[in-house]
């Protein structure tokens, strides 16, 4: 492990950029030359950081280090660390924290923060180990925060090429079995896993993914070809055909036979 350099404060406190910047929208752009690490006061604002930009809201703790480029679009009041770190462990702690953290432990941060301010504002030579101690705690939860957001990233992103697989095998294969135990399966899932994840992914249950491709898929033999409801229902993996006229109304507010009916008439005209 590298030696641990405790950082050079330079300031803690709260900033408003509608004090600090008057008559403008977007504060001008200026490069960093230490690390700045702000907790935010509330919603608003759009925070920009070399190529990132994220809406300010009070679940995130912006982390900017030296040598980058940001400004920031108002309204935007924060509690402020900047501080000096170039080398040693706390440095590369610093270096691998993303731009943006989301948090969900907000009353912890704002309770450093504040703490951090107090102290500061007394310039006692003693409570410089308080201050100390309190940005070590400060960073250890940002470096924790950012590695759980990390990997949440990294499984929702493999979650998402899961559910892809899937969406692709129902279509392949929508009149086969497409029971949420079976597609989990498929997925190498637990079923209760997969149906959170499907839902996340889609917006829909797995239910209700595939009848609605069942019924797009019977939309398309009703107008193309002489098949009969028995035989369609059959095709797009329907129980039987009344159910399938069932689930069609349910969905198109009208019947099979009425629908192609229709379609018809209007390619008559």
């Amino acid at each position: 492990m590298k030696e641990i350099i405790l950082p050079e404060i330079v300031a803690i406190g709260i900033y408003n950029a509608q004090l600090a910047v008057k008559n403008r929208e977007v504060t001008k752009n200026r490069k960093t030359t230490m690390f700045e690490i702000e907790l935010p006061f509330e919603d608003g604002g759009i925070s920009y950081i070399n190529s990132e930009s994220r809406p300010v809201t009070e679940d995130i703790v912006i982390c900017a280090k030296p040598g980058q480029i940001r400004h920031t679009r108002l309204p935007f009041k924060c509690y402020f660390i900047h501080m000096i770190v170039k080398e040693g462990e706390l440095y590369d702690m610093l270096m691998n924290i993303p731009s943006y953290v989301k948090i969900e432990n907000r009353e912890y941060y704002k309770d450093i923060f504040t703490r951090l301010c107090g102290y500061y504002d007394t310039h006692l030579y003693r409570d410089q180990i308080i201050i100390q101690s309190l940005i070590l705690q400060l960073i250890h939860q940002l470096f924790t925060s950012a590695q759980s957001q990390t990997y949440s990233d990294k499984t929702k992103n493999s979650n998402n090429e899961v559910i892809k697989s899937v969406i692709q095998y129902i279509k392949d294969n929508i009149s086969g079995d497409l029971s949420l135990s079976a597609v989990a399966s498929y997925a190498s899932f637990s079923p209760i896993h997969f149906h959170n994840c499907f839902r996340a992914s889609t917006g829909k249950t797995l239910r209700e993914y595939v009848e609605e491709q069942r019924i797009q898929k019977a939309i398309n033999l009703l107008i193309s070809t002489d098949l009969t409801l028995s035989e369609i229902a059959y095709e797009c993996g329907f129980s039987s055909q009344s159910y399938f006229s069932y689930a069609f109304k349910q969905r198109m507010k009208v019947t099979p036979r009425e629908y192609a009916s229709e379609v018809f008439k209007r390619y008559e005209r």
